[in-house]
């Protein structure tokens, strides 16, 4: 039996780290009524940012999860989102992040904004929320579909 411990100690070690490793990713997905596009760990709670609506409300909204540390929650601010040379500014609320100490940011941007193009045409945008920025891939994701279900019928 104690030769067991160790080796059951190694194998919950293993699957933790392989657990960590995972890496982020696009999902796209539908319900009933709501559409949503996250870039993150798939089926956890590490999210770095999701575009989702209730579908045929003409508007998506934007959660930057790792916003700004420096921010504190409720507070008025701008989420800035560049791709392609161009950037794009969303009104925005901040909001206590507990899950990592941190402060996340959601905003909203109709479903018809010149933003959702310039993000599908590029591989990789920078969002910005009070100077703290962060770089995502984008690699064509299914910006045309979620916009497609948020827009108004």
């Amino acid at each position: 039996m104690i030769g067991r411990v160790p080796i059951l100690g190694v194998a919950v070690i293993m699957s933790a780290t392989a657990a960590l490793a995972q890496e982020r990713e696009w999902s796209w997905g539908v319900s009933e009524t709501e559409a949503y596009l996250v870039f993150g760990v798939p089926e956890s709670e590490d999210v770095g940012i999701s575009f989702w609506c209730t579908q045929g409300t003409g508007e998506v909204r934007v959660f930057v999860a790792d916003a700004n540390v420096n921010l504190a929650a409720d507070l008025d601010t701008s989420i800035e989102l560049s791709a392609g040379g161009k950037t794009f500014t969303v009104k925005a609320r901040t909001m206590a992040n507990e899950l990592d100490a941190t402060t996340s940011a959601e905003g909203a941007i109709p479903a018809g904004d010149p933003v959702f193009p310039a993000l599908q045409e590029t591989d990789r945008f920078v969002v910005s929320v009070a100077g703290e920025s962060q770089t995502f891939p984008s690699a064509g994701e299914d910006f045309a579909n979620l916009t497609e279900a948020c827009g108004k019928p």
